[in-house]
């Protein structure tokens, strides 16, 4: 994943931060006890908790080369990760993966977080591709057995916005903590489960990828054939993200993208990308927003899929 370049974080308080910072879009996000936490949190909830015990908060960025931007204004107490550089993901031959238990468990642990802890994910900076990696990241430690994961609706600028502390200065190092993954089922889809779905057709394929892409105008360097999963429907990750990508819209707007693009709000879905990582928004979104609890991620995705050129490929229509 390409490094972005990090643009200075904004003095001006946009609308939707504004909204965020008088405690979010209503019920659905409202935060109770620590360990119940919603999976997606505003700034009111997290200032509230900030000093509970057993809370860890991970501000996220795609590489570590970013982390003069954390630097430059951060939650106070965070943790910082870039997801290319620390391990979050693996390589094998060629497709993006899970790493072994105990790499995770290494890096899961070296960041404080142990079985109990309550994580909070916060996407740094402005890079759009940041937040795709905190939703994966989220995936990840929800596979691996953390139950008690949330993402701040927002990230960094929605906390700044909303008028919360902002500590500065490098990263320190966390207090590392004994993890040891409890890998929870329903999560992950296989590339058999993709398979035996084309002829059972019991899930519903959802491409989170640019229509672009999905309809076999372009194609990215790690993917080996242009195209899609045939009958999958396409809903690109940015359809459900604010306009700065920092954050997730609204259910009602959620819920007239997924209209738009056919994919309904309840039942089996599979969502996939290239890599895992913007299809882990649309995971995110299905699955720990709106609530379905039938939605699985297909994380080598499309790079895994057409590594066999005997695997079909079709050129898809979207509604986008």
């Amino acid at each position: 994943m390409p490094t972005r370049h990090q643009t200075p974080k904004p003095n001006v308080q946009p609308a939707w931060a504004r909204a965020l910072a008088l405690g979010g879009f209503g019920v659905v996000w409202a935060g109770a006890a620590l360990a119940a936490s919603p999976a997606l949190v505003t700034p009111v909830w997290l200032r509230a908790h900030l000093h509970d015990p057993g809370l860890v908060v991970l501000e996220i960025y795609d590489t570590s080369a970013q982390a003069p931007d954390f630097a430059a204004g951060h939650v106070p107490g965070a943790a910082f990760t870039g997801f290319v550089n620390d391990g979050w993901r693996t390589t094998v031959n060629g497709v993006p993966a899970m790493p072994s238990p105990a790499a995770i468990a290494k890096v899961i642990g070296g960041f404080g977080i142990g079985p109990d802890s309550q994580v909070v994910l916060v996407t740094g900076g402005t890079a759009r591709g940041d937040f795709s990696a905190t939703t994966r990241i989220f995936w990840g430690l929800r596979v691996e057995g953390i139950a008690n994961v949330a993402i701040l609706n927002g990230g960094q600028v929605a906390w700044a916005a909303s008028g919360a502390p902002v500590a500065l200065g490098a990263p320190k190092a966390p207090r590392p903590a004994a993890f040891t993954p409890q890998p929870a089922p329903g999560l992950t889809a296989t590339l058999a489960d993709v398979r035996a779905d084309l002829t059972s057709h019991t899930a519903i394929l959802v491409d989170a990828r640019p229509p672009a892409q999905f309809e076999g105008l372009s194609v990215s360097p790690v993917v080996k054939a242009p195209g899609t999963l045939p009958g999958a429907l396409n809903l690109p990750f940015t359809a459900l993200e604010t306009a700065d990508g920092e954050g997730v819209l609204p259910p009602a707007q959620l819920r007239a993208a997924l209209a738009k693009a056919g994919v309904p709000a309840s039942g089996p879905a599979i969502t996939f990308c290239n890599t895992g990582l913007l299809g882990s928004v649309d995971w995110f979104v299905l699955r720990a927003v709106l609530g379905n609890p039938r939605v699985t991620l297909f994380s080598g995705s499309m790079a895994e899929w057409t590594a066999d050129p005997a695997r079909p490929v079709v050129a898809g229509k979207s509604a986008f």
